[in-house]
């Protein structure tokens, strides 16, 4: 079967699992030092502690598997009942012994895997699938790439010593340029320029990168990548004022 010519020539479904299974297992490797009372302490996410991350993982394991089963049996079924009980999921969860969520998330892992097993045999990966009833579709190709952000940028928000320098190359790659182009259309960020120090490049969000009016904020690409997401303070991390000299970094809003 001719893969559709919307399904991008850089997806690779098989290199995709592979780093979704490294993830996984990176990630129960940390839980599985957490305790009880560990669980119950605050996350990096405003409001959530580590066990409401830890079930939005597994939760978000079973919604996704939702997704590839649509694309591969063609009935479709959202990510989620509803906003209301995605939210109400997580929280029954978040408040249960280490053990269970050890548990939870090596299962919905294992169904996610199976389900994506489905779906890559399937090939349909240009199904239209939905986060849930009546919302915006997206491809089922894109589901591989969300479910490794799940499992990369939440093993940092359980603040357990990963951090956005454990991120490797390909996935920093990737999500700085989805975060540059999901920024770009925001109306509450700041015009900005990255420079990239690796790179020896400036990029532009909501600006051209030669724009000598616009702060620039300078530093490796892990560390920026992080700061742009809210899951590092900007440590390492240089802003240049247009006025010449060094400045505070610019107030960013959040990921959402």
């Amino acid at each position: 079967m001719t893969e559709s010519p919307t399904i991008p020539a850089s997806f690779d479904a098989a290199a995709d699992l592979e780093q979704i299974t490294e993830a996984t297992a990176h990630l129960l490797t940390t839980v599985a030092e957490l305790t009880d009372e560990e669980l119950r302490q605050p996350s990096l996410c405003d409001g959530w502690t580590r066990g409401h991350v830890l079930t939005h993982i597994a939760r978000n394991a079973d919604g996704l598997s939702n997704l590839l089963n649509s694309a591969a049996t063609g009935e479709v079924t959202p990510m989620y009942e509803s906003n209301d009980k995605r939210n109400a999921d997580i929280e029954a969860g978040a408040s249960r012994p280490a053990a269970e969520h050890l548990a939870d998330l090596r299962e919905s892992a294992g169904r996610f895997a199976e389900a994506f097993a489905g779906a890559q045999a399937a090939g349909h990966w240009d199904t239209l699938v939905y986060r849930t009833v009546g919302a915006e579709p997206i491809q089922a190709y894109e589901v591989p790439a969300k479910r490794l952000g799940e499992l990369l940028i939440h093993h940092v928000d359980l603040d357990a010593d990963f951090t956005p320098a454990h991120w490797s190359d390909s996935f920093t790659d990737d999500w700085f340029a989805n975060a540059l182009e999901r920024f770009s259309g925001r109306e509450d960020f700041p015009p900005l320029r990255l420079d990239v120090e690796e790179e020896d490049t400036v990029y532009g969000v909501k600006a051209v990168s030669e724009d000598k009016a616009v702060v620039v904020v300078r530093g490796p690409k892990r560390a920026l990548l992080g700061w742009l997401l809210g899951r590092a303070s900007g440590d390492g991390l240089v802003a240049v004022i247009p006025a010449g000299g060094r400045g505070p970094l610019p107030k960013l809003p959040s990921w959402g």
